[in-house]
């Protein structure tokens, strides 16, 4: 039948065409309907991020050697010019204290880098440093069902300076540098577990490949977070003259204050390198606290502080013993 058809329509001319009419008509008759109902791009929202039980494709920074007791990042360049506008909201006014909160001597602070997943045996330093997603939620829900709670180190410095306005199970997580996992995988973690926690950033270091755009930073800001300091540029603050170690202490203070219109008094020491000149510059910038990477218990200089390092592999059950110790 349809071997027929063909030869009647090769005897027809007219058929033929009134055909291949009708077929251009219906194809720009489609093209004009996917036009139409196209659905519109939008900037991507919190709350579009999928949960951390779901697969997610994690951005993966290229390694730039992140601080560690011994090595620090090189410089990156300047940061780009694209800091949210000129106006900027006023910075928020401190939460009133919850009932029952207290004033406490000490409390364990945890050191985070990268969060992300990475082939140990391809990339030793980089596992080291890294927690996957996953186990970052079971960190934060281990923390939770033992009863701590999560809260910024502003917060932690008051409490320790005898303000009653803590919770009674205080426990600070903190992330150091800057990497857009903070907002891509460890924001969407800290926030369905109701915690707070501190992002220490380096200022040049903002929309560099592998780290946070000024717009995530704003997100952080909007969703809770605190923002604290690490520097200009990550050197090693007990090698530098006096006007360069005042500059990478106190320039960075002033541009994310003047960028994200918020009040930065937390400081975090590049590689955890610190000496008694460079905690009187912290001091001198106008911090409140400061965060070594000392593994101690000794709480009596908030502008030296010990905290302990989570690294790679790190399971809830380690966890556990790393808060008690």
């Amino acid at each position: 039948m349809r071997e027929l058809d063909m030869r009647r329509q090769r005897r027809d001319p007219e058929a033929q065409w009134t055909l291949f009419a009708a077929g251009v008509t219906l194809a720009s008759a489609l093209l004009l309907l996917v036009v139409l109902t196209r659905p519109q791009p939008r900037p991507p929202v919190i709350s579009d991020l999928a949960p951390a039980t779901a697969e997610v494709l994690v951005p993966t920074p290229p390694l730039v050697a992140p601080p560690s007791a011994d090595a620090a990042p090189p410089p990156l360049g300047q940061a780009p010019a694209d800091a949210p506008p000129a106006s900027q909201p006023a910075p928020q006014p401190a939460p009133a204290p919850a009932a029952g909160s207290v004033a406490v001597g000490a409390a364990p602070i945890l050191m985070y880098h990268y969060v992300r997943s990475v082939d140990q045996a391809a990339d030793p330093l980089g596992w080291e440093l890294s927690v996957t997603p996953e186990l970052l939620e079971q960190h934060v829900a281990s923390l939770a069902q033992a009863g701590y709670t999560g809260v910024r180190m502003d917060l932690l410095a008051r409490c320790m300076r005898g303000e009653p306005v803590c919770p009674p199970r205080p426990v600070a997580l903190t992330f150091d540098d800057g990497y857009e996992d903070a907002y891509t995988a460890a924001l969407p973690v800290l926030q369905r577990h109701g915690f707070t926690a501190t992002f220490y950033i380096v200022s040049d270091f903002i929309g560099q490949p592998g780290y946070m755009s000024w717009e995530q930073l704003a997100a952080l800001r909007d969703a809770g977070m605190e923002i604290g300091a690490h520097s200009v540029s990550h050197p090693d603050l007990t090698t530098l003259d006096a006007a360069e170690l005042a500059r990478q202490v106190g320039e960075v203070k002033a541009v994310l204050e003047a960028r994200l219109g918020v009040r930065v008094t937390s400081f975090c020491y590049p590689a955890g390198r610190y000496a008694p000149h460079v905690v009187e510059a912290a001091r001198a910038a106008g911090y409140e606290s400061a965060t070594t990477t000392r593994w101690d218990n000794d709480y009596g200089d908030l502008l030296a502080l010990p905290r302990r390092r989570v690294a790679g592999g790190t399971t809830a059950e380690d966890l556990g013993w790393i808060v008690a110790n």
